[in-house]
């Protein structure tokens, strides 16, 4: 009787370690299967053959739910319902929400650095651009706004590719076409300095403003993409474009740095890459939409100008240095050589 007791005693002590070991096991499963929520608000609707941030937030969502298993869920709140680039970048900082597409006049409120990307006529081609974003001055320029904001930029994205001007008065064919016009910019120092340096009045609007105010006369003329100024139906209240090419429109993808901290590794690991499958989803979208764009705004009516080369030597020679003198004066001049540096290298490589 007395062995059997101690048997059993002996059977309890060596049992010990093993419920220990799957308790261990049942608390990190449990851990394991927690569920995220990634809150991810964009200024543009939710019209992924359409509007460039819908194409990458879209993309970005089907790949991280799909492959963490459900494990992140990524909410998506288009068209500028929890409020406009401000709003929302302060709402990333304070976890509000997790994440957001953000302008460089969205980010430079914040950032001030960043007005350096917009030097005029500083890309030649969409390959020059994607080699810098994607290089070594991209990853230094991202590192550093997370260090100065405490937002986490995991991309540089695309918007709708190279920029145009509109108006509803006269053809702009060359900078002294554009004085006495008014033309809506981001709330972006470097916009309005660069259409003041082109001989047009610059006035700073919110994105969802844009139409009223063009439809109101308010402003006469605004600068995009094509893309940008189909998706936003711009046609119904212009009349001319002219084709500059004279900035690279991008969007950056900015995550509360905090909440990606909190997740396990494999989900960080998973983030990055389902940012980066939207960035090359949304690149290769707007290329497509460029070309779309194009056709549909010329049947809308509008006329069309893609200045000659003399022209837009007339253009770039009246902003770019001047821009750059300016820029000396807002941001860290050491960041303005990085950025030129990695343009020439990029140039270089095609």
């Amino acid at each position: 009787m007395m062995k059997t007791l101690k048997e059993k005693r002996m059977r309890k002590f060596k049992l010990l370690p093993l419920m220990l070991l799957l308790s261990v096991v049942f608390c990190l499963s449990q851990a394991s299967a927690k569920t995220y929520v990634m809150k991810f608000a964009f200024q543009f609707p939710d019209k992924i053959y359409e509007a460039n941030e819908a194409t990458f937030a879209d993309t970005f969502k089907a790949h991280l739910e799909s492959n963490s298993n459900g494990r992140i869920k990524v909410e998506l709140y288009p068209g500028g319902v929890l409020g406009k680039e401000r709003e929302n970048f302060v709402n990333v900082q304070n976890n509000v929400i997790q994440a957001t597409l953000s302008s460089v006049g969205g980010v430079a409120q914040f950032y001030k650095t960043i007005s350096l990307v917009d030097i005029p006529f500083a890309f030649k081609n969409h390959n020059v651009a994607w080699r810098v974003y994607d290089g070594w001055f991209g990853k230094e320029l991202r590192e550093d706004i997370r260090q100065k904001t405490g937002v986490r930029c995991l991309a540089t994205t695309e918007t709708g590719g190279f920029f145009a001007f509109t108006n509803s008065k006269r053809p702009v064919k060359t900078p002294k076409d554009m004085k006495g016009l008014k033309f809506r910019t981001m709330e972006n120092p470097g916009h309005i300095k660069m259409i003041s340096l082109l001989g047009g009045s610059a006035v700073p609007i919110a994105w969802l403003e844009l139409y009223t105010s063009l439809q109101t006369g308010v402003i006469e003329g605004q600068m995009n993409p094509l893309p940008i100024i189909f998706v936003g139906k711009l046609e119904e209240v212009q009349k001319y474009v002219t084709i500059t090419n004279h900035l690279y429109g991008t969007d950056w993808f900015m995550v509360n740095d905090q909440w990606f901290g909190s997740l396990p590794k494999d989900l960080q690991k998973l983030v990055i890459e389902a940012a980066e499958i939207a960035n090359v989803s949304d690149r290769g979208a707007q290329r497509i939409l460029d070309t779309l764009a194009m056709d549909k705004l010329k049947k809308a009516g509008l006329e069309t100008y893609t200045p000659t080369e003399a022209e837009r030597n007339e253009f770039k020679n009246l902003v770019q240095d001047e821009y750059i003198k300016w820029l000396i004066n807002e941001v860290d001049k050491s960041w303005i050589d990085k950025f030129m540096k990695a343009v020439k290298e990029a140039e270089q490589t095609m």
